[in-house]
């Protein structure tokens, strides 16, 4: 199957879901659609009738995407349909770099992937705008590839996690222009205008919404989250939550930046890679996972495991095994959520064998490694 069938088809599936939500939405007590597309749309809402989208409590993204889902005031179903027309345009860009079509159909195709987007999930848009911004690096577009990081981060902070790989592995193909090992041109300008682009739009919606600073950026760094999700740090929350103090908060972010880090070092010149086990190691230590964050690692596997030792059987092996693991863990939630049975205990440890799961993936995909560099990958 060509890539172009497979994006045809696989976008074809994701708009029979969007039609089927509303089916399901509608006649059904388990809702497909998810909260967050929900808190989207209020905040549209709220921008249409003259408000801020900050006044609908939950709501902690950039103004921005509230205003492309003005639409959804009328339309419901925009915004899940933009999602994932965005997350076939991101196949786009991923198939001119990814020449393993199993490794494309494996974000295409995946049933997380799919149902993320299709659920009304934002992070398709910064899927894009990630691949969008690798393939300008590729083509030295060093001024486009800043304006689209520094505007990604505004939308989602998380992404500020690549700074380190990206500064340091543009120029490593021409070392010469390189000065002390650390500085060029190309570095410089890079840093410049998406820093810049990013104070930019900060400065004008901090003074366009007062809460826009906290809601969107600070809040995250001091979060306390006791409901129930992904991360084993949940119960410790759950458990002690009245007096676990923003400092405690705070200090679960340390095993995250070590990884963050010492990945961005080792593999930069890898980039693909080194912000795979950036994002896998940011999102598995996190204190809060829902699954929208798989989607973040997941989004790099195509073009981070084209140099692998796995085969693909393996590869497929260790992804079906992620999703069993997934699985395990949302009948605990099943039976909290649904049927509203005290199994809080059970659920802390599926989170630890979720984790486990994960920190062997991580492992695997380290050491079945083949040392490569992004700029000598071919791509049309």
């Amino acid at each position: 199957m060509s890539p172009k069938i497979a994006i045809i088809i696989g976008l074809l599936i994701r708009l029979g879901l969007i039609a089927y939500a509303e089916i399901q939405d509608k006649y059904f007590n388990l809702k497909y659609t998810d909260i967050d597309y929900s808190v989207y749309s209020d905040g549209a809402q709220y921008v249409v009738d003259g408000g801020s989208p900050y006044d609908r409590h939950t709501y902690r993204y950039s103004p921005i995407l509230a205003y492309i889902l003005i639409p959804n005031v009328w339309i419901s179903s925009f915004g899940k349909i933009l999602f994932s027309f965005v997350d076939m345009l991101a196949c786009y860009f991923m198939q001119k770099m990814v020449k393993s079509t199993f490794l494309l159909n494996l974000w295409i195709f995946n049933p997380l992937t799919i149902q993320v987007s299709t659920r009304g999930s934002s992070d398709t848009i910064i899927v894009l705008l990630i691949y969008v911004m690798l393939y300008l690096l590729k083509k030295e577009r060093y001024t486009w590839a800043a304006i689209i990081y520094g505007f990604m981060v505004h939308l989602r902070i998380y992404p500020i996690i690549y700074a380190i790989p990206l500064y340091f592995f543009i120029d490593t193909h021409q070392p010469e222009r390189i000065y002390l090992g650390i500085i060029s041109k190309n570095k410089v300008k890079f840093a410049l205008i998406s820093g810049g682009l990013f104070i930019a739009l900060l400065i004008l919606f901090h003074f366009i919404y007062e809460d826009f600073l906290f809601q969107t950026y600070l809040y995250h760094f001091t979060r306390k989250d006791n409901r129930h999700n992904f991360s084993p740090y949940f119960y410790q929350i759950y458990l002690s939550f009245e007096s676990i103090t923003r400092t405690q908060a705070t200090l679960t972010f340390l095993p995250q930046f070590l990884i963050v880090l010492l990945a961005g070092l080792k593999y930069y010149r890898d980039l693909p890679f080194a912000m795979l086990i950036q994002t896998l190691g940011f999102v598995v230590f996190n204190k809060v996972q829902t699954a929208q964050y798989f989607v973040w690692w997941i989004a790099l596997i195509p073009l981070a495991l084209q140099n692998t030792k796995m085969s693909n059987r393996e590869i497929l092996m260790l992804s079906i095994t992620w999703l069993i693991l997934e699985v395990q863990w949302n009948f605990g939630s099943y039976y909290l959520e649904i049927q509203g049975y005290d199994v809080f205990t059970m659920i802390f440890i599926q989170c630890v064998i979720f984790f486990l799961g994960n920190a062997y993936l991580m492992v695997k995909v380290i050491e079945n490694r083949k040392a490569s560099e992004f700029y000598k990958i071919k791509m049309d």
